[in-house]
């Protein structure tokens, strides 16, 4: 990006002192961890943080942060003045600066949160693997808020501004303190900090530094890349080279005779009931889909598949686009006036532009969207994408199965404009308002209904509204307070009284409810004022229960009356806003049970969705990469397209051999735009396409090769149900190396493992299984099934002179046993593992097997994993259980 040459001279500042002497003045002076007392600098952790400070990798006489984390909720280091006198970021003409470095083989989030004396603002930027990054943390909020979730650093792409947040920093005057949180994939993370310094700000003149940062196209004018659309000669060219691809690509499809019209998997010994509509059913105890001929179907489509949602603020920040079309001209139509959206900072209403529609005019002429909703059908059929996901184009898409050939889904908002129903924390419907059920019946009469889908033998099934906020964890829950602020005497409180009913019988009397809540009520009528006390987490997992079981239940009513034939795919839930108490209460009313999951699988610790014996559906996953197109990193950025190709195909086998998931949805079918779609800012570069509809050649051909390997993927995996090290304990010096010996059952299985050191500053292990020492110290190496969270075994490594760490292994890797039998797995333990009352236990299954301190209760016939965890560190073990 081109910068001033008043700027890369050095600003003056009005009182004539340069940006070196306004630092050198400056309350904050650099943090190089060399002697903190000197410094002035004090740490601290939370529990699941841990830290050192060590000599950097670059150079000896050079000090850095060294972060190891464990969990992403709660892992965060705070760094502050030690004499408590806060830092003054209050001229935005200078800025903090820090370098960090992710050392780790994936992504991690950093959430950046600044404090001042009235308040906190919090930033996410993710950092890319293996890769250093400088961070200027501007916190001015008219530099900063431009309409968009990430600004591209204009001195490098090794540097990064602050990102999206929450929160207001109101006092930068008085800064108290900066946390630094981890967001991980994973269960286990590094961050390595150093070099906190004030700087010049790299965007103080902003109309300058971001100036033609969007071409005329609509792309990164920053960056060229294979593809990139410089004139409309080379647009048209690439359209035509590619309509010649895509017709022999689909002719070579349409020519096989091993997938059904649905796109399913037209093998005879599969063959199931042919009823006309989709359903869902085991096949040799696997969840499939089975299309209307009668054949196994797994879906694998693209959401945002419509119109809406490709513009993006131009009023606000015009200095940032080279070029912008005659607005009386040819591409008229693709602008358009918003309010009541974010917008850059200081606008309220303003004009947003289209370049992604716009470049489909110019590829397509006056009838656009028809030609790109044909031309699309095409090249999924192509490219071995069988279905549409969320937010198809209902005028383009509902109701004409027929005439694409092509299974969707629909997706329906209840909480819209138009809903007069009772909302709660965020949008989380109360559901117990009466208004609800209209709001829901409205809903899908008006956006599924008058398209008559239910008609439709290719619409399988329709989603509900999407990524309720329901609370990460029961503790402090956003959602369970915002019930307990009501008056149960104002007319709206309707979940309320319906909470005080269900803790009248729960506690009987005031009394009761005191001592376990350690309040001092007089009377019950007391806590139906509004309160803001402390809650009990069992009430918390009560009230939510509630909440989410009417929710569901009146839901699923509606479905059943308007919709018949069509399947209910929940609410696309999210693992960071969604407790557990909301996907039990999903499982009784949903047909298939959704998640959006970003992970680079579709195992998830928090969903653990190996214990619900349901079809599933992934609503959203996805990758990034940066090398083309778009400049903002992801949660889940890989380095290159090749990686984002092969990131894809990883994803969907693990949802193939998974046993539970019956499709997959991509969010999205095209990049957001570069600058940030116009509602809420979100810059990322999700699609198959880009800005100019060009497509992504590797994504394409990971998906071609996909569709022809999925269903043998699917019906031909032969399941691993446990593994054991050979080694539990390994002893090594620096330098030197070891290989982890691991024997699946059934055996020879091991391409399915995977390895992963819980501290990779002592030692790191490759994707062969081979440890290298690096530092005195321990580690635990994690052996893990891919495909099932549930069968993983542990080794404990000690460099150097470091201890021993303790093991949990059991003698037996699988027991067969009969139903009704209750057994202690205790027994079952090595004699020197852990003591019983350090041990964690869990059921894979808890339909099939219950655990509690060891005691397994077998409830039905089946497989099922058992896994025994030392409470305060990774050693763990699995036993797999036949009950018969």
């Amino acid at each position: 990006m081109k910068v001033s040459e008043e700027y890369k001279s050095g600003l003056q500042c009005n009182d004539d002192e340069t940006i070196a002497e306004k630092i050198a003045k400056n309350s904050f002076k650099p943090i190089m961890f060399e002697n903190l007392k000197k410094e002035n600098i004090k740490l601290s952790a939370t529990k699941l943080m841990d830290y050192s400070i060590e000599p950097s990798c670059d150079s000896n006489t050079k000090k850095v942060l060294k972060t190891r984390f464990i969990d992403s909720g709660n892992a965060s280091i705070t760094v502050e003045p030690l004499d408590g006198q806060p830092w003054d970021l209050s001229d935005n003409r200078i800025v903090l600066a820090f370098d960090v470095t992710n050392p780790n083989n994936v992504t991690h989030r950093l959430i950046t949160c600044i404090h001042d004396k009235l308040g906190m603002r919090g930033y996410v930027n993710p950092i890319p693997a293996q890769s250093k990054k400088t961070m200027y943390c501007v916190i001015d909020e008219s530099l900063r808020e431009k309409g968009t979730d990430f600004l591209p650093s204009p001195i490098g792409f090794e540097s990064l501004i602050l990102g999206e947040g929450w929160g207001e920093v109101n006092k930068p005057s008085e800064i108290l303190s900066i946390d630094l949180q981890a967001g991980m994939n994973g269960p286990v993370g590094y961050f390595i900090f150093e070099n906190f310094r004030l700087v010049e700000n790299p965007i103080y003149n902003i109309d300058q530094v971001y100036k033609g940062i969007v071409d005329k196209y609509g792309q990164y004018s920053a960056r060229e890349w294979p593809g990139k659309i410089h004139t409309d000669e080379e647009l048209k060219s690439a359209q035509l080279a590619e309509e010649r691809l895509v017709v022999k690509w689909k002719e070579e499809q349409a020519k096989r005779d091993d997938r059904t019209i649905y796109g399913g998997y037209k093998e005879e010994s599969l063959k199931q009931a042919a009823t006309g509509r989709f359903y869902t059913k085991k096949i040799d105890n696997k969840w499939n889909l089975i299309d209307p001929e009668g054949y196994p179907y797994f879906a694998i489509g693209f959401d945002i598949v419509r119109k809406s949602g490709m513009d993006t603020w131009i009023d606000g920040r015009r200095y940032m686009f080279e070029e912008l079309p005659d607005k009386n001209g040819e591409f008229k139509e693709h602008y358009a006036t918003v309010s009541g959206v974010q917008p850059p900072y200081g606008e309220t209403v303003g004009e947003t532009f289209s370049f992604y529609s716009m470049n489909l005019q110019k590829k397509y002429g006056k009838d656009w969207l028809d030609k790109w909703a044909k031309m699309s059908i095409d090249r999924f059929k192509a490219w071995g994408i069988n279905s549409l996901g969320a937010w198809a184009e209902p005028e383009l898409f509902f109701g004409k199965g027929l005439e694409h050939n092509t299974p969707y889904t629909a997706f329906i908002w209840t909480t819209g404009g138009d809903g007069k129903h009772e909302k709660l924390h965020d949008t989380v419907p109360d559901a117990f308002d009466p208004e609800f059920i209209n709001s829901v019946e409205k809903a899908v009469k008006e956006q599924a209904v008058k398209f008559r889908i239910d008609e439709d033998p290719y619409c399988f099934g329709v989603y509900i509204d999407n990524e309720y906020i329901w609370g990460r964890t029961l503790f402090d829950n956003p959602l369970v307070k915002s019930v307990f602020k009501y008056d149960t005497a104002n007319e709206k409180a309707y979940a309320k009284r319906r909470v005080m009913d269900i803790l009248k019988e729960k506690y009987q009397t005031i009394e009761h409810l005191n001592k376990s809540w350690h309040t001092n009520f007089a009377f019950f009528k007391e806590l139906s004022e509004p309160y803001i006390g402390f809650i009990p987490e069992d009430v918390a997992s009560l009230v939510i229960s509630t909440l989410a079981d009417k929710y569901y239940e009146i839901v699923e009513k509606t479905v059943r009356q308007y919709l018949p034939g069509v399947m209910y795919l929940g609410s696309r839930n999210t693992e960071w806003g969604t407790p557990r108490e909301v996907i039990q209460a999903a499982i009784k009313y949903v047909d298939i049970l959704s998640f959006n999951n970003y992970n680079f699988d579709v195992q998830r610790e928090n969903f653990k969705y190996e214990e619900y014996d349901l079809p599933m559906i992934i609503g959203e996953f996805s990758f990034s990469a940066d090398d083309c197109g778009p400049f903002s990193y992801t949660s889940m950025s890989v380095a290159t397209q090749q990686d984002r190709a092969r990131a894809y195909v990883n994803y969907v086998e693990s949802a193939l051999k998974s046993g539970k998931f019956v499709g997959v949805n991509w969010f999205q079918y095209y990049d957001e735009p570069v600058l940030g779609r116009s509602w809420d800012g979100e810059n990322f570069g999700w699609g198959f396409v880009d800005v100019t509809d060009q497509y992504y050649p590797e994504l394409i051909e990971a998906s071609r090769e996909l569709y022809n390997t999925m269903y043998a993927t699917k019906f031909n995996q032969q399941s691993m149900f446990n593994v054991r090290n050979v080694q539990q304990q390994i002893f090594l010096n620096v330098g030197e190396t070891a290989k982890i010996e691991s024997v699946t059952h059934p055996l020879n299985l091991n391409q399915q493992l995977s390895y992963y050191s819980t501290n990779k500053y002592v030692a790191t292990i490759d994707q062969f299984g081979t440890v290298t020492a690096l530092k005195d110290g321990v580690a635990t190496i994690i052996t893990k099934n891919i495909n099932d969270l549930f069968v993983l075994t542990t080794t404990n490594i000690s460099v150097g002179k470091a201890p021993c760490l303790p093991n949990v292994c059991f003698i037996y890797p699988q027991i067969n046993v009969q139903v009704g039998a209750k057994i202690n797995l205790i027994q079952n333990l090595v004699p020197d593992s852990v003591l019983p009352q350090n041990l964690v236990w869990k059921s894979s299954q808890k339909t099939i097997a219950t655990v509690a301190d060891g005691v397994v209760i077998a409830h039905s016939p089946g497989r099922v994993n058992i896994v025994v965890s030392e409470k305060n560190g990774f050693a763990t073990d699995s036993l797999n259980l036949v009950i018969e």
